[in-house]
């Protein structure tokens, strides 16, 4: 698939290794790919997202509020479980008194080994930063969410009998994505994901 990716996307996804390692995360993302694909604003896709306000600057900030924010389980999860009687915050603030701050959160990224967000590197385990922090140490594998969204960047070219696979590609299949990390950095950058996709694709008519 990758022999199809203009040289633009190819960077786009080296790219996004390089987020994810800033980030010292133990896999590529559909964040990173995100991170990766408004640093080229002037490509078809980055550039409409470039337009309705998406910058590298705003888009690490969500990324960064995603990761720290205080219910990283998401608000349809609090709500069931208050359905239930349980209320999260509650459970949050016992469990912050008991161990430390935001260990909740830590056990959570734990749990994301599948995908859903990369994981801290324990000590030992990859080389030492700068600052002195454990860095991911050789090559970073993609999440199957990542994998899945190059899968719909393929879907996408495929869909517009185009030959060759895109940064423009990539933004479509970043906004076809339903996993909660991608949409929740959408959210926070103020992105619809339909409409906004309907956006891409009447500038790339235009631009054909």
């Amino acid at each position: 698939m990758f022999e199809r990716f203009t040289k633009r996307a190819r960077s786009t996804v080296v790219r996004a290794q390089e987020e994810a390692r800033a980030l010292r995360h133990e896999g590529i993302g559909t964040e990173h790919l995100l991170l990766a694909v408004v640093r080229e604003p002037e490509e078809a896709g980055a550039a409409t997202l470039a337009r309705l306000g998406v910058t590298a600057e705003n888009c690490r900030d969500a990324v960064a509020a995603l990761a720290s924010g205080p219910e990283p389980l998401g608000p349809e999860d609090a709500a069931a479980l208050r359905a239930f009687g349980i209320d999260l915050e509650e459970v949050r603030r016992h469990t912050d008194a008991a161990f430390e701050p935001g260990a909740l959160d830590r056990a959570g990224d734990d749990a994301a080994a599948s995908g859903r967000r990369g994981r801290w590197l324990p000590l030992g385990r990859g080389r030492r930063s700068r600052g002195g922090e454990a860095e991911p140490a050789g090559h970073i594998p993609f999440t199957p969410r990542a994998k899945k969204a190059l899968e719909l960047a393929l879907r996408e070219a495929v869909a517009r009998k185009d030959r060759y696979i895109g940064v423009e590609h990539l933004v479509l299949a970043l906004l076809r994505s339903d996993d909660r990390v991608t949409r929740g950095v959408l959210a926070r950058l103020g992105i619809e994901p339909a409409p906004v996709r309907e956006i891409v694709l009447a500038d790339l008519r235009d631009a054909a």
